[in-house]
């Protein structure tokens, strides 16, 4: 699963996404309560366009890394990958 630089950096801005996500729960909570009530004024309950940009953004990187897999390898990759191509010696014979 680390053998690619695009699988790290896709898990990374993943948690990020949604760790904030979750950050702005309790926000989206007060605001959903305030628009549920038939009494409240909703005039003055602004909109939050920059954040919703910005997450969809976030969460496009990964969909673009996951599609178009670019090149690079890990040094845990480059690692496990110089060890598969190694041939492999066969051990010796004990004779008893």
């Amino acid at each position: 699963m680390f053998r690619h630089y695009w699988v790290l950096f896709s898990l990374i801005i993943t948690i990020v996404a949604v760790a904030v996500l979750l950050g702005h729960m309790a926000d989206l909570d007060a605001l959903a309560a305030m628009a549920a009530d038939p009494r409240a004024d909703i005039s003055h309950l602004s909109g939050d366009l920059f954040h919703s940009i910005g997450g969809l953004v976030l969460l496009l990187i990964p969909l673009v890394l996951n599609i178009y897999k670019p090149r690079g390898l890990t040094r845990y990759g480059r690692r496990k990958q110089n060890l598969r191509s190694q041939p492999v010696e066969p051990a010796a014979a004990t004779r008893g």
